[in-house]
């Protein structure tokens, strides 16, 4: 982890102002193309989920406002982010996970298949207290949403991007995913969920 100087920092007026919200996260919501990303991972017998799971991340670390954390009041580069996702058990109730980050598709695949198992096994949230350097993710393949919005702890100083994705669907012989991503507005401004959402389409398009 790297601490930010904000007090020297272009944005620091911008950090100040939207760190005093109550609510300083917003959010967008797309049709995410995924196509050939898709298409590719079916003729390959890849799992789609574990694949679209990297490019996310990928994108994310990809842009440096979006591995910002505020912890105890400072800034800090996390430098590599990983994934906490909501994990669905046989049972139909959840837990949390960690999985982690790695440049390898391989290796990142078994990192997510890991904690799958993992989750499967054990019972309860496993909120795993004081995890900042994560996204926050949701699937809900049961669901063509057109929004989304997240259950939060005001009481708890929060600077994790939440990312959702929902049922996947076709429209003229192109396939999508609907994707929502909320962030904190003291840290990201449109332009950089810009960045993000632009490197997330070229590498799943």
């Amino acid at each position: 982890m790297k601490k930010i100087d904000f007090n020297n920092h272009p944005r620091s007026d911008h950090f100040n102002f939207f760190n005093s919200f109550d609510e300083p996260f917003y959010g967008v919501n797309i049709n995410l193309k995924c196509s050939e990303a898709y298409n590719y991972c079916k003729e390959n017998k890849i799992s789609f989920y574990k694949y679209y799971l990297h490019k996310i991340i990928i994108a994310v670390n990809s842009v440096p406002e979006m591995r910002y954390r505020l912890i105890e009041g400072d800034v800090y580069d996390v430098e590599t982010v990983h994934i906490s996702a909501t994990v669905l058990r046989s049972d139909k109730t959840f837990g949390y996970s960690r999985m982690l980050y790695s440049d390898s598709f391989d290796e990142f695949s078994k990192n997510v298949q890991s904690e799958i198992d993992r989750i499967e096994n054990e019972k309860g949230l496993d909120l795993m207290g004081g995890m900042v350097d994560v996204i926050h993710f949701t699937a809900v393949p049961w669901m063509k949403f057109t929004s989304i919005s997240h259950a939060r702890n005001f009481k708890f100083t929060d600077s994790m991007p939440k990312i959702s994705v929902g049922k996947i669907f076709n429209d003229n012989g192109e396939t999508f995913m609907p994707f929502s991503v909320h962030v904190n507005h003291a840290f990201v401004d449109g332009y950089h969920l810009g960045q993000f959402i632009q490197k997330l389409e070229s590498l799943i398009y």
